[in-house]
């Protein structure tokens, strides 16, 4: 099934409406909705990034069903007009890349419209899988924080919507799964992966619980702290909380470290949330010292915080040195790979610690700290 069947535009989009299916990458926006923007799409883009740490489903799936979700790309281009499709996914992901050549070589070869078919590389930097970052990096548009991505005739859709789109249109199943990720501390699952498990097609509305149990998890110790989502993004949660169709994952992790502080606060558009980070201080043990945006912030009318370059951010030397006159002896911080290395440059340099807002979540599943960013050796690549 290397190509997608032909399609009615309304018709297509009544059923996606229908059976209710929003963007699975996280942000839950209705997926008929985005299909029946009237923008002149030139360009759908499946995003298969996968950005926050320690996820893999979308990557997982890419590397088992390529040509479904191919055909969901394809169905998504017939309807809303677009003549090119491109797969953005991070270059390290050499054997999802194998098996998604294969797919791309078996779509060109069924077409015959001249529909143009691409894969895209992206660095392994958060938040590379953000929608902006995404068309920046793909298409050299650098759009603005309030803008949508049809500004620059781009139509992003994450690649688990678009096999659903296959789903719903090619083989008539409901929208009632979600594929996720389980890491962290999921000790006793038997499994040879022992931070890290994908699961396919979690009934929407399982609760962490009855997932924890099905995979034979050791209960959780007291302590232990929850995620809906990733490291990064993720909403705290707790064992009987259900997971929904926006969903990436359930990280579970240990108690935050202690640090009496007094710690400041940096927020970060790309990152946890100011009351999520709040309660990681307290969590801590510590007195919160003072709380100020990352320079590269941009509070929308609606209250929202987006980045103004996503990944892509100017030194935080001002941040740090006014938490630094407030009292602040710790930071916590969720910012991105490139502002994550600035705050580096400098707080070490006061004698400042430095906290990241993953550190529970990535210590549980194995994972390298958010740090100073280095790039690899040529022998790495």
């Amino acid at each position: 099934m290397g190509t997608s069947c032909a399609v009615d535009a309304p018709s297509a989009l009544s059923r996606i409406r229908e059976s209710g299916l929003v963007g699975m990458g996280g942000a839950g926006y209705p997926t008929w909705k985005k299909l029946a923007r009237d923008k002149g799409y030139s360009v759908v883009v499946a995003n298969a990034a996968e950005c926050e740490p320690l996820l893999e489903q979308n990557v997982a799936r890419l590397e088992t069903d390529s040509d479904r979700i191919l055909s969901g790309l394809g169905i998504a281009m017939q309807i809303v007009g677009a003549s090119r499709g491109i797969v953005a996914i991070k270059a390290k992901n050499t054997d999802a890349l194998e098996t998604l050549d294969a797919s791309v070589r078996r779509f060109k070869d069924a077409q015959q419209d001249g529909t143009r078919l691409s894969v895209a590389l992206l660095e392994d930097r958060y938040p590379v899988g953000d929608a902006r970052a995404v068309v920046r990096d793909v298409l050299g548009s650098l759009i603005g924080p309030a803008a949508h991505t049809s500004s620059a005739g781009a139509l992003v859709l994450n690649v688990e919507t678009l096999l659903r789109i296959h789903e719903i249109l090619v083989e008539g199943k409901p929208v009632a799964t979600k594929d996720i990720t389980v890491a962290g501390i999921i000790d006793g699952s038997g499994y040879e992966r022992d931070t890290s498990l994908v699961l396919y097609d979690v009934p929407i509305g399982t609760t962490i619980r009855q997932v924890l149990r099905a995979l034979h998890i050791t209960p959780p110790r007291p302590d232990a702290q929850f995620l809906l989502g990733g490291p990064y993004m993720g909403d705290p949660a707790q064992l009987d909380d259900p997971v929904t169709g926006t969903s990436g994952g359930i990280m579970i992790a240990g108690p935050e470290l202690q640090d009496r502080g007094p710690v400041g606060v940096i927020v970060c558009a790309c990152g946890a949330s100011r009351d999520r980070l709040a309660a990681i201080v307290d969590a801590q043990g510590a007195r919160l010292a003072g709380t100020v945006n990352c320079k590269n912030v941009v509070t929308l009318p609606d209250g929202r915080l987006k980045c103004a370059n996503p990944g892509v951010c100017p030194g935080q030397a001002q941040a740090v040195l006014s938490l630094r006159k407030q009292g602040a002896t710790s930071l916590l911080i969720s910012h991105c790979t490139d502002c994550t290395n600035t705050v580096m440059q400098i707080a070490p340099k006061l004698g400042m610690r430095v906290h990241h807002a993953t550190d529970a979540y990535l210590r549980a599943g194995g994972e390298r700290l958010i740090r100073a960013h280095r790039e690899p050796r040529p022998a790495d690549r």
